[in-house]
């Protein structure tokens, strides 16, 4: 009987000796909820999560299913997402080491802010003197063609009214729009003056250190 058990005991160490010199084992369970172990990986838990065992007995990691088609466009779109973000804050650090090496204070932001306007205000006093101007001609050949008899107003002096009132609408048109323009400049250098602060206000280490 004591020669029954030895020879028991040593059949059952012979059969783990495998799964005990593998440096791993691997536990799942299949479609039915039976629990299946191996010393490499299982072939019916590939669509199931695995738990992978150390010497030690203990888990040392975990092998996740496959994502599925939904998932896997989730994780595309999550991907996408991130990467979006990671060029946007990419070119935020840009913009902000560009913005600390062209001033070194603020007063040079403003100096900035007024030659970058100085031609588009020069442009819209010409055209508001070009109007005043032009608004007395106008006046004059709408005088004289007043004083003509009803209907007889030569082609050429109406021309001339119709050219002149064309100048002054050609010329508001464009103040409107270079005003735009100076508006636009004032934006942004509204956010330059903005950014420069945060910058300065600690927002430096932080650029440093990303």
């Amino acid at each position: 009987m004591h020669k029954n058990i030895k020879k028991l005991a040593g059949m059952c160490a012979l059969a783990a000796m495998p799964l005990l010199a593998h440096a791993e084992i691997y536990i799942c369970k299949d479609a039915s909820g039976k629990t299946l172990t191996s010393d490499r990986p299982i072939m019916e838990c590939q669509d199931r999560k695995t738990r992978v065992l150390g010497k030690n007995g203990m888990t040392a990691r975990e092998i996740a299913p496959p994502l599925t088609e939904e998932q896997q466009r989730q994780k595309a779109a999550e991907d996408e997402k991130r990467k979006a973000a990671s060029a946007v804050a990419e070119e935020q650090k840009r913009q902000d080491r560009a913005l600390l090496a062209r001033y070194s204070k603020e007063a040079d932001i403003e100096v900035a802010r007024q030659r970058a306007l100085e031609s588009v205000t020069e442009q819209v006093k010409r055209e508001e003197a070009s109007i005043v101007a032009t608004d007395k001609n106008l006046q004059k050949a709408r005088l004289e063609a007043a004083a003509q008899p009803k209907g007889k107003v030569p082609s050429s002096l109406q021309r001339k009214i119709d050219d002149l009132g064309q100048e002054i609408s050609d010329s508001k048109k464009l103040i409107a729009e270079r005003q735009d323009e100076a508006s636009q400049i004032n934006a942004r250098f509204d956010q330059a003056v903005k950014r420069f602060r945060e910058l300065k206000n600690g927002g430096v280490a932080k650029l440093e250190t990303r």
